[in-house]
């Protein structure tokens, strides 16, 4: 399966870690062994059910070219999930979005694709 983009959701004090050290290593990577990553179609699910304690994320827009580690495409929970094995230069971030809580408790996001 190729990716366009790859997409991750942290935590705004994550971000300011990361952002200041040049490299994108979150906490999972240590715990998991990877760096969970999603398609544009499971950032919302991911969102409202990996991040329940939260109100703000940061969405972030990688590009898979740039990573340079491996990426492999793994089941759970009857999904297909991107994950990266190994920290990266942010410089393969193309872009991060501060998402929030709507008013009725839960994150939207929408990602759209266009060629």
């Amino acid at each position: 399966m190729e990716y366009d983009l790859l997409f991750t959701l942290i935590t705004k004090p994550e971000w300011k870690i990361y952002s200041s050290s040049g490299s994108f290593e979150p906490n999972s990577l240590a715990e998991k062994g990877y760096i969970q990553c999603y398609s544009g179609s499971q950032v919302e699910y991911a969102a409202n059910n990996f991040f329940s304690e939260d109100d703000e994320l940061f969405l972030i827009v990688i590009d898979p070219l740039r990573v340079q580690v491996p990426i492999k495409n793994e089941k759970t929970d009857d999904e297909i999930y991107p994950n990266l094995y190994g920290a990266f230069s942010i410089d393969a971030i193309i872009d991060r979005i501060l998402v929030k809580r709507g008013k009725k408790g839960s994150f939207s996001i929408r990602v759209k694709h266009f060629d």
